[in-house]
């Protein structure tokens, strides 16, 4: 079958003319069935491959406040959501913060959790999936360096970042200067982490009962895929192959806990990161894969070749990729990118963009950008000194205003390129210009831009193209092999 109409427009226009306070248009047409695990692929329970691509999003997150005349974090508004659905995302990494969730020991704030499932609502109505995930950089807030203290050179003061609350924060009394402004070679952080490992004064166990805590609240949602265990760990105290097993040690006893919680709904995929070495420099030693024994385990590191990795080159992009697959292959499970991204100027690396995009196309994968939206007293812009100029890595802010000035076009585009975002069976190709597979099912995909797309499809019927805010939403029926051709 063919469609023949204009050709197709590349970039998603109307996306980026979107005022960031739109009013919100649900898009529920997308389904969200439940997600798990099939033959190393994410699934979802109707047997179709996922395609989870999307943003992280931090606006929930719990971060120091270094400067207090600037917010750290931008408002999360349901406005947010419409726009991410016209450049036709379908999974948001929801960043949340331990110290946010149990502010004194045993405690659980249920007013957090309330905006939690307020974004988690307002995401599925725009047919976007949530993951949750324990976010931290550099332990938490409270270890930086206290203002007036100084830092023999040629090192330089920390400042706080996010993630454990002050009172699971045991730093020995080491020093929290850095080398270079780098948060993670300070030493209290490093201290900090391993008495996390060690589960000095159970600290350990306070956060895998929050995770617990947290899982329970959504063990009937199908719209949250699933739980990140700990953003970029440090490796703490130790050697690699000895941080990797303690880490490891830590998601088991995390693992077991959301379990126990599920018990009366249903069980959620848990994603798993390498520590922030990997974020670093493209590699590290993994946890033993007896510690991650579970059938809906996703193998999720950071993939930063090409941009913030210690080197831009190596590995490259298409390496680093190669470096993921067999790390996941070594448990049998999925590969996704809970971050990637952070390029420099849209209009010099928007094809760094493209490149990555299609890495993600090559291996049938999907991932979340970093990020969403920064704002102006966010720690990066902190360290960087750059709180009273523009931020904008998706979404560009003025500084020190905060107001909202629209999409970093030059990124916008390849990330709102055409894919498939559930296919019957097993994907067996994706390209820019198509997808094939086998199976039975609903097929949906999305379709940037203006102009109806020209499709050549064989194997596709009842074929429809709906035309949403930022572009198409195509859906069909296949029973067998299938492809989709965009002319």
């Amino acid at each position: 079958m063919r469609i023949m109409t204009a050709p197709v427009l590349v970039a998603a226009a109307v996306a980026l003319q979107v005022p960031a306070q739109a009013a919100a248009t649900p898009t529920s047409d997308w389904t969200l069935p439940r997600l798990t695990v099939t033959d190393s692929s994410i699934t979802d329970v109707t047997g179709r491959t996922v395609l989870l691509r999307g943003a992280n999003v931090n606006q929930l997150n719990d971060y120091a406040e270094n400067d207090p005349a600037i917010p750290a974090t931008a408002p999360l508004e349901r406005a947010d959501f419409t726009r991410m659905a016209t450049l036709g995302f379908n999974v948001v990494r929801l960043t949340v913060a331990w110290s946010a969730l149990e502010p004194t020991p045993g405690a659980f704030d249920m007013a957090y959790v309330a905006r939690i499932r307020e974004a988690v609502n307002d995401a599925k109505d725009h047919g976007i999936y949530t993951v949750l995930d324990m976010h931290q950089d550099a332990w938490g807030k409270a270890v930086g360096t206290p203002p007036g203290e100084a830092c023999p050179a040629p090192l330089k003061p920390g400042i706080g970042w996010d993630g454990a609350p002050a009172w699971a924060t045991i730093t020995d009394g080491w020093s929290t200067c850095t080398l270079g402004g780098i948060r993670e070679t300070s030493p209290a952080v490093a201290r900090s982490f391993q008495n996390f490992y060690d589960d000095t004064q159970g600290i350990q166990g306070h956060l895998v009962n929050t995770w617990a805590r947290l899982a329970a609240e959504f063990k009937d949602e199908p719209a949250v895929v699933g739980y990140d265990l700990l953003n970029e760990p440090n490796p703490g105290l130790r050697d690699p192959i000895t941080a990797a097993d303690q880490i490891g040690r830590y998601y088991q006893r995390a693992i077991a806990a959301i379990r126990q919680a599920e018990q009366g709904g249903f069980a959620h995929l848990v994603f798993f990161e390498p520590s922030a070495i990997w974020s670093a420099i493209g590699v590290d030693a993994l946890p033993p894969p007896h510690y991650v024994n579970d059938p809906l385990v996703v193998f999720a590191p950071h993939l930063y070749s090409g941009s913030i990795n210690v080197s831009s080159e190596i590995p490259s992009i298409e390496e680093g990729f190669r470096l993921a697959l067999d790390g996941a292959a070594r448990y049998r499970a999925p590969l996704w990118t809970g971050e990637w991204g952070w390029f420099g100027a849209p209009d010099a690396d928007a094809d760094q963009v493209d490149r990555f995009v299609d890495a993600m196309n090559k291996h049938r994968i999907g991932g979340a950008w970093w990020s969403w939206t920064q704002a102006c007293g966010d720690p990066h812009a902190v360290r960087d000194g750059n709180t009273h100029k523009p931020q904008g890595n998706l979404n560009k802010i003025d500084c020190p205003s905060g107001e909202q000035l629209g999409l970093v076009e030059g990124f916008a585009r390849p990330l709102s390129r055409a894919y498939p975002r559930a296919a019957p069976g097993a994907l067996t190709e994706v390209t820019a210009t198509g997808f094939a597979g086998t199976g039975t099912g609903r097929l949906e995909a999305w379709y940037p831009g203006t102009a109806r797309p020209d499709l050549d499809t064989a194997g596709v019927t009842d074929l429809g193209l709906t035309q949403i805010d930022g572009g198409w939403r195509m859906i069909g029926n296949t029973a067998g092999a299938y492809r989709v051709t965009q002319h």
